[in-house]
Protein backbone atom coordinates (compact mmCIF):
# COMPACT_ATOMS: atom_id res chain seq x y z
CA UNK A 1 0.00 0.00 0.00
CA UNK A 2 1.51 3.90 -1.17
CA UNK A 3 0.89 6.62 1.13
CA UNK A 4 1.20 10.12 0.43
CA UNK A 5 3.72 12.20 2.36
CA UNK A 6 7.03 13.84 2.61
CA UNK A 7 10.23 12.05 3.40
CA UNK A 8 12.89 14.27 5.31
CA UNK A 9 15.66 13.68 3.56
CA UNK A 10 15.20 13.23 -0.41
CA UNK A 11 12.09 14.93 -0.48
CA UNK A 12 10.11 11.61 -1.95
CA UNK A 13 6.37 11.96 -2.23
CA UNK A 14 5.50 8.62 -2.15
CA UNK A 15 6.04 5.43 0.25
CA UNK A 16 5.06 2.33 1.96
CA UNK A 17 3.10 1.36 4.53
CA UNK A 18 4.93 -0.76 7.35
CA UNK A 19 2.90 -2.86 8.90
CA UNK A 20 3.44 -0.42 12.50
CA UNK A 21 1.86 2.33 13.52
CA UNK A 22 1.19 4.29 16.76
CA UNK A 23 -1.93 5.46 18.11
CA UNK A 24 -1.47 8.73 19.25
CA UNK A 25 -4.38 11.72 20.04
CA UNK A 26 -6.99 9.17 18.87
CA UNK A 27 -5.61 8.91 15.19
CA UNK A 28 -3.02 6.96 14.10
CA UNK A 29 0.96 8.18 12.93
CA UNK A 30 2.13 5.04 10.52
CA UNK A 31 5.79 3.71 9.49
CA UNK A 32 6.27 4.95 6.31
CA UNK A 33 8.83 3.77 3.93
CA UNK A 34 10.40 6.08 1.44
CA UNK A 35 10.21 4.74 -1.79
CA UNK A 36 13.26 6.96 -3.36
CA UNK A 37 15.81 6.19 -0.04
CA UNK A 38 14.36 4.21 2.15
CA UNK A 39 14.23 5.81 4.93
CA UNK A 40 11.40 4.86 7.42
CA UNK A 41 9.05 8.15 8.97
CA UNK A 42 6.24 8.14 11.41
CA UNK A 43 3.44 9.74 9.42
CA UNK A 44 1.86 12.23 9.58
CA UNK A 45 4.25 14.52 11.93
CA UNK A 46 2.95 15.61 15.63
CA UNK A 47 2.86 18.98 15.94
CA UNK A 48 5.54 21.13 18.13
CA UNK A 49 3.09 21.20 20.59
CA UNK A 50 2.14 17.77 20.96
CA UNK A 51 6.35 16.97 20.73
CA UNK A 52 6.96 19.53 23.58
CA UNK A 53 3.79 18.00 25.77
CA UNK A 54 5.86 14.48 24.98
CA UNK A 55 8.71 15.54 27.27
CA UNK A 56 7.20 17.12 29.61
CA UNK A 57 8.10 16.78 33.21
CA UNK A 58 6.68 13.43 33.44
CA UNK A 59 8.76 12.16 30.70
CA UNK A 60 11.81 12.68 32.84
CA UNK A 61 10.13 11.99 37.32
CA UNK A 62 7.80 9.42 35.53
CA UNK A 63 8.61 5.24 36.12
CA UNK A 64 5.76 3.99 34.10
CA UNK A 65 7.26 1.73 31.44
CA UNK A 66 4.54 1.26 28.95
CA UNK A 67 4.63 5.18 28.78
CA UNK A 68 8.27 6.11 29.84
CA UNK A 69 10.47 2.91 28.22
CA UNK A 70 11.44 2.17 31.63
CA UNK A 71 10.71 1.15 35.54
CA UNK A 72 12.81 3.89 36.79
CA UNK A 73 12.96 7.81 36.55
CA UNK A 74 14.58 8.69 33.79
CA UNK A 75 16.20 11.52 36.46
CA UNK A 76 17.44 8.68 38.54
CA UNK A 77 18.96 6.90 36.09
CA UNK A 78 20.73 9.63 34.63
CA UNK A 79 22.11 10.68 38.40
CA UNK A 80 23.20 7.29 39.01
CA UNK A 81 25.68 6.96 36.11
CA UNK A 82 29.10 6.49 35.69
CA UNK A 83 30.07 8.89 33.31
CA UNK A 84 33.75 7.85 33.47
CA UNK A 85 34.39 5.60 30.59
CA UNK A 86 31.94 8.35 28.13
CA UNK A 87 34.44 10.59 29.18
CA UNK A 88 37.54 8.54 28.61
CA UNK A 89 35.86 7.64 25.24
CA UNK A 90 35.57 11.60 24.46
CA UNK A 91 39.10 12.37 25.16
CA UNK A 92 40.21 9.53 22.67
CA UNK A 93 38.52 12.25 20.09
CA UNK A 94 40.40 15.58 21.78
CA UNK A 95 42.06 16.46 25.00
CA UNK A 96 40.24 19.37 25.70
CA UNK A 97 38.02 21.62 23.34
CA UNK A 98 34.82 22.81 22.80
CA UNK A 99 31.77 20.06 23.41
CA UNK A 100 28.12 20.26 22.31
CA UNK A 101 25.68 17.84 23.53
CA UNK A 102 22.48 17.49 21.62
CA UNK A 103 19.65 16.34 23.59
CA UNK A 104 21.51 16.58 26.78
CA UNK A 105 18.83 15.56 29.10
CA UNK A 106 19.58 17.15 32.65
CA UNK A 107 23.49 17.72 31.86
CA UNK A 108 24.74 15.11 33.72
CA UNK A 109 27.41 13.65 30.96
CA UNK A 110 28.57 17.00 30.49
CA UNK A 111 28.94 18.19 33.63
CA UNK A 112 31.72 15.22 34.08
CA UNK A 113 33.15 16.54 30.91
CA UNK A 114 32.99 20.10 32.42
CA UNK A 115 35.17 18.80 35.28
CA UNK A 116 37.67 17.20 33.13
CA UNK A 117 38.27 20.54 31.59
CA UNK A 118 36.31 20.34 28.14
CA UNK A 119 34.09 23.62 27.54
CA UNK A 120 30.95 22.40 27.24
CA UNK A 121 27.33 23.37 25.98
CA UNK A 122 24.16 21.21 25.65
CA UNK A 123 21.00 21.57 24.07
CA UNK A 124 17.48 20.55 25.35
CA UNK A 125 13.88 20.46 24.59
CA UNK A 126 12.23 19.94 27.71
CA UNK A 127 12.15 22.94 30.02
CA UNK A 128 12.34 20.76 33.41
CA UNK A 129 15.64 18.72 32.17
CA UNK A 130 17.13 22.11 30.74
CA UNK A 131 16.62 23.51 34.10
CA UNK A 132 17.69 21.43 36.07
CA UNK A 133 21.03 21.05 34.53
CA UNK A 134 21.47 24.59 34.76
CA UNK A 135 20.47 24.67 38.77
CA UNK A 136 22.43 21.58 39.24
CA UNK A 137 25.48 21.92 37.38
CA UNK A 138 26.33 25.41 36.73
CA UNK A 139 26.35 24.58 32.71
CA UNK A 140 25.05 26.10 29.15
CA UNK A 141 22.06 24.69 28.21
CA UNK A 142 19.82 25.96 25.51
CA UNK A 143 16.23 25.06 25.97
CA UNK A 144 15.17 25.62 22.67
CA UNK A 145 14.75 23.53 19.49
CA UNK A 146 17.71 22.29 17.54
CA UNK A 147 17.84 23.85 14.39
CA UNK A 148 19.00 26.86 11.80
CA UNK A 149 16.90 29.40 13.90
CA UNK A 150 20.27 28.78 16.55
CA UNK A 151 23.07 29.42 13.55
CA UNK A 152 24.92 32.38 14.27
CA UNK A 153 23.52 32.99 17.67
CA UNK A 154 23.64 30.51 19.88
CA UNK A 155 25.54 28.03 17.75
CA UNK A 156 28.40 29.27 16.08
CA UNK A 157 29.55 27.98 12.58
CA UNK A 158 33.31 26.50 12.71
CA UNK A 159 33.34 26.03 16.21
CA UNK A 160 32.91 22.64 17.76
CA UNK A 161 35.95 19.98 18.31
CA UNK A 162 33.34 17.47 18.79
CA UNK A 163 29.50 17.28 18.86
CA UNK A 164 27.32 14.70 20.34
CA UNK A 165 23.78 13.09 19.60
CA UNK A 166 22.86 9.69 21.44
CA UNK A 167 19.70 8.40 20.77
CA UNK A 168 18.10 12.02 20.28
CA UNK A 169 18.37 12.35 15.83
CA UNK A 170 15.04 10.04 15.56
CA UNK A 171 13.04 11.90 18.30
CA UNK A 172 13.37 15.36 15.44
CA UNK A 173 10.80 15.90 13.51
CA UNK A 174 13.78 17.00 10.49
CA UNK A 175 16.58 14.88 11.82
CA UNK A 176 18.20 16.31 7.84
CA UNK A 177 18.16 20.30 9.23
CA UNK A 178 19.81 18.81 12.68
CA UNK A 179 22.16 17.11 10.56
CA UNK A 180 23.40 19.71 8.14
CA UNK A 181 23.35 21.88 11.35
CA UNK A 182 25.83 19.77 13.34
CA UNK A 183 27.50 20.04 9.92
CA UNK A 184 28.12 23.95 10.09
CA UNK A 185 28.68 24.31 13.62
CA UNK A 186 31.71 21.85 13.79
CA UNK A 187 35.38 22.81 13.28
CA UNK A 188 37.52 21.78 10.01
CA UNK A 189 38.28 18.32 11.17
CA UNK A 190 36.09 18.01 13.74
CA UNK A 191 33.31 14.96 14.39
CA UNK A 192 30.10 14.19 15.24
CA UNK A 193 29.82 11.26 17.35
CA UNK A 194 25.67 9.79 16.87
CA UNK A 195 24.53 6.66 18.41
CA UNK A 196 21.24 5.80 16.81
CA UNK A 197 18.77 2.73 17.95
CA UNK A 198 17.84 0.14 15.10
CA UNK A 199 15.18 -2.09 16.40
CA UNK A 200 13.29 -2.13 13.18
CA UNK A 201 16.13 -3.86 11.73
CA UNK A 202 16.02 -6.88 14.08
CA UNK A 203 15.55 -10.36 12.24
CA UNK A 204 12.63 -10.36 15.58
CA UNK A 205 10.75 -7.00 13.83
CA UNK A 206 10.91 -7.77 9.77
CA UNK A 207 9.84 -11.28 10.59
CA UNK A 208 6.89 -9.99 12.43
CA UNK A 209 6.01 -7.47 9.62
CA UNK A 210 6.26 -10.13 7.31
CA UNK A 211 3.40 -12.21 9.26
CA UNK A 212 1.67 -8.97 10.32
CA UNK A 213 1.24 -8.37 6.19
CA UNK A 214 0.75 -11.71 5.54
CA UNK A 215 -2.80 -12.10 8.02
CA UNK A 216 -3.80 -8.52 7.04
CA UNK A 217 -2.72 -7.01 10.23
CA UNK A 218 -0.24 -4.62 11.94
CA UNK A 219 1.40 -3.63 15.31
CA UNK A 220 -0.34 -0.66 16.79
CA UNK A 221 2.12 1.29 19.76
CA UNK A 222 0.33 2.74 22.46
CA UNK A 223 2.75 4.99 23.72
CA UNK A 224 3.47 8.20 22.17
CA UNK A 225 5.46 8.33 19.13
CA UNK A 226 9.21 9.48 20.35
CA UNK A 227 10.79 7.99 17.45
CA UNK A 228 9.73 10.01 14.61
CA UNK A 229 12.65 8.71 12.05
CA UNK A 230 13.74 5.04 11.92
CA UNK A 231 17.14 4.14 10.79
CA UNK A 232 19.10 1.43 9.50
CA UNK A 233 23.08 2.13 8.54
CA UNK A 234 22.13 2.73 5.12
CA UNK A 235 20.22 5.52 5.87
CA UNK A 236 21.97 7.29 8.31
CA UNK A 237 25.41 6.99 5.83
CA UNK A 238 22.89 8.52 3.21
CA UNK A 239 22.29 11.42 5.03
CA UNK A 240 25.38 12.31 6.54
CA UNK A 241 26.88 12.41 3.32
CA UNK A 242 24.30 14.34 1.79
CA UNK A 243 24.34 16.76 4.07
CA UNK A 244 28.27 17.67 3.81
CA UNK A 245 30.28 14.97 5.86
CA UNK A 246 33.45 13.75 4.06
CA UNK A 247 34.16 10.80 6.32
CA UNK A 248 31.75 8.45 7.78
CA UNK A 249 32.54 5.51 10.45
CA UNK A 250 29.30 3.41 11.26
CA UNK A 251 29.28 0.00 13.47
CA UNK A 252 26.28 -2.04 14.52
CA UNK A 253 25.88 -3.03 17.65
CA UNK A 254 23.23 -5.14 19.47
CA UNK A 255 21.67 -5.40 23.04
CA UNK A 256 22.09 -8.77 24.61
CA UNK A 257 18.77 -10.75 25.07
CA UNK A 258 18.85 -10.12 28.53
CA UNK A 259 18.45 -6.09 28.10
CA UNK A 260 15.11 -5.70 25.79
CA UNK A 261 12.17 -4.52 26.45
CA UNK A 262 9.08 -6.78 26.13
CA UNK A 263 5.66 -5.44 25.74
CA UNK A 264 3.76 -7.69 23.64
CA UNK A 265 1.97 -10.97 24.53
CA UNK A 266 3.07 -14.05 25.35
CA UNK A 267 3.84 -15.29 22.02
CA UNK A 268 5.35 -11.85 20.71
CA UNK A 269 7.29 -11.99 23.92
CA UNK A 270 8.95 -15.56 23.59
CA UNK A 271 9.98 -15.35 19.80
CA UNK A 272 11.37 -11.97 20.18
CA UNK A 273 13.47 -13.50 23.04
CA UNK A 274 14.06 -16.69 21.02
CA UNK A 275 15.46 -14.47 17.80
CA UNK A 276 17.53 -12.27 19.91
CA UNK A 277 20.26 -15.11 20.97
CA UNK A 278 20.25 -15.67 17.14
CA UNK A 279 20.55 -12.11 16.29
CA UNK A 280 22.95 -11.35 18.82
CA UNK A 281 25.33 -14.07 17.08
CA UNK A 282 24.70 -13.07 13.59
CA UNK A 283 25.52 -9.20 14.57
CA UNK A 284 28.34 -10.25 16.91
CA UNK A 285 30.23 -12.55 14.15
CA UNK A 286 29.23 -10.60 11.27
CA UNK A 287 28.49 -6.50 12.16
CA UNK A 288 25.03 -6.98 10.70
CA UNK A 289 21.47 -6.62 11.91
CA UNK A 290 22.09 -4.84 15.16
CA UNK A 291 19.94 -3.05 17.04
CA UNK A 292 22.35 0.09 18.02
CA UNK A 293 23.81 2.25 15.51
CA UNK A 294 27.38 4.00 16.70
CA UNK A 295 28.61 6.49 14.04
CA UNK A 296 31.36 8.69 13.75
CA UNK A 297 31.30 11.37 10.86
CA UNK A 298 33.83 13.96 10.17
CA UNK A 299 33.65 17.28 8.75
Amino acid sequence: MKESFECNLCGGTTGKKIPFRYQFKEKYLWAIKCNQCELVSIWPRPSAEEISNMYADDYFVGSDNKTHHMDVAYVDLLSAGDYKDGVEEIKKHCNNGNILDVGCATGNFLYALKQNGFNVKGIELSSFAAEFGIKNFGIEIINKPYDFNLLNKELPPNYFDVILMGDVLEHFTNPTEAVKLTQQILKTGGKAIIHLPGTLNLISSKLAFLVYKMIGTQKTMHIPPYHLTEFNAKTARYMLSQCGFTKIIIKEEIKHPSTIPLRGNWLENTVKYSLQFVNYFLTKTFGLAGDRILIEAYK
